[in-house]
């Protein structure tokens, strides 16, 4: 018997698992083809991958001869399938990446606007057009960051916002009833804290055309929905600005230094200056005040004069008349001070001094050229009660001088604003 498979040549008995098969078991058949498979795996090893990853089918024919006894059909070796290799894992096929989530809105950046809400509550869109009206422009990229969320609480909503501004990082918690009121100050807080400046002109411009219109009083800014706005955040923008401290009705401080001329008081035209100090309203003043007036030597009689010379202290209080930069106080007051007087012209000459007190009254005109400094002037009028007089010592004595029955001062000086009442 002659066995050929894949090119060699085997004389000799068939093998049947490692032994020999007579040919008249009648295993010659099976024989043959286990044991050329057996020699193509050792030989020839695993198949060969194909470009297709299939393996490639060994070409080997078994030509079985016939036994050569009669009545023995010939017959043919089935053909054996050749075993097919499975083919290598794919690799997973990954879903797309999820898009964006709906709280997030379009531009400028990713992650820099977030807005988580209920249904039924503003969107996003909405929110970011709140807040380009308030800032009266388009938001650009990298000016904040905000992630606000809002829930149901408490029959109402609850918004929980963080925003960040540079290196500034804000976070607050505001309760509403309305969802709407809650994205009105979501906008209102982000937009001042991106600009206040272009927040307080794009108002400036709103309300003029308010007023252009004729229009009904409205909210501060139209917000992303109708809903009425009730939130914290805009009871600042609504609120009255505080008042300057001239209209809260507190004191400031006055000083008045002042040079002019005198006459009555002492003999003849003399110089006299002042010094004034005290608290200052809108409408009033209460003012002290010290005076000294030049001396002066009355006429010589029998060759015998005085000098005679004048220091006061006065308190008086003073209505203000005021309209623009100009004040005109109207003041009342007393005068408590002394006279001296020295003989000149005779051997025995003395000094001799008198107690003055006088009513005062007078009217003073300030204009305030810059915010503390006034240029000042005015004219006061003195009625003494009590004076003394000046007599040469003879039998019987001769006044040499007597006050006047009313002494008269006309002054100008400079006035200081300590602060602004």
């Amino acid at each position: 018997m002659k066995v050929q498979t894949a090119g060699l040549e085997i004389l000799g008995l068939p093998l049947v698992a490692g032994r020999a098969c007579p040919e008249a078991t009648g295993c010659g058949r099976q024989g043959v083809t286990v044991s050329t498979a057996l020699l193509l795996l050792l030989l020839l090893g695993e198949p060969a991958a194909s470009a297709e990853g299939r393996a490639v089918e060994p070409e080997a024919s078994v030509e079985a001869q016939p036994t050569g006894e009669p009545g023995l059909p010939s017959e043919e070796p089935p053909t054996d399938e050749p075993s097919s290799l499975p083919e290598p894992p794919q690799p997973p096929v990954l879903p797309d990446p999820p898009g964006s989530a709906t709280g997030e809105l379009p531009g400028p950046g990713p992650g820099e606007l977030r807005w988580s809400a209920p249904s039924g509550c503003p969107t996003p869109d909405e929110l970011r057009d709140g807040i380009e009206r308030r800032l009266g422009r388009e938001l650009t990229p990298g000016e904040a960051q905000v992630d606000a969320r809002v829930e149901p609480y408490q029959g109402g909503y609850r918004l929980t916002l963080r925003t960040t501004t540079g290196d500034l990082v804000d976070g607050r918690t505001l309760d509403a009833d309305d969802c709407g009121a809650l994205a009105d100050a979501t906008a209102l807080i982000v937009a001042l804290a991106v600009d206040p400046v272009a927040v307080a002109g794009a108002l400036e411009l709103w309300r003029a055309a308010e007023a252009q219109t004729e229009a009904q009083p409205a909210p501060i800014l139209p917000g992303p929905t109708p809903a009425r706005r009730s939130g914290p955040a805009d009871r600042p923008a609504e609120s009255e600005p505080t008042p300057p401290a001239k209209e809260r009705g507190l004191a400031g401080g006055v000083l008045r230094l002042t040079g002019g001329v005198g006459l009555g008081a002492v003999p003849g035209a003399t110089g006299a200056l002042s010094l004034a100090g005290g608290l200052r309203w809108r409408r009033a003043r209460l003012e002290l005040e010290g005076g000294y007036w030049i001396p002066r030597r009355s006429e010589a009689i029998d060759g015998a004069r005085v000098r005679v010379q004048l220091g006061t202290a006065g308190v008086r209080g003073c209505g203000v008349l005021s309209r623009d930069r100009l004040e005109a106080p109207l003041c009342g007051g007393v005068q408590l001070g002394g006279m001296r007087g020295a003989g000149e012209g005779t051997p025995d000459a003395q000094v001799a001094q008198g107690l003055w007190f006088a009513l005062e009254a007078g009217v003073g005109l300030s204009w305030w050229f810059a915010p503390r400094w006034a240029l000042a002037g005015g004219f006061s009028a003195a009625v003494p009660l009590v004076q003394p007089g000046f007599d040469l010592d003879t039998d019987p004595p001769v006044r040499l001088f007597e006050p006047s029955s009313v002494a008269g001062r006309l002054w100008l000086g400079i006035e200081l604003r300590l602060n602004s009442p």
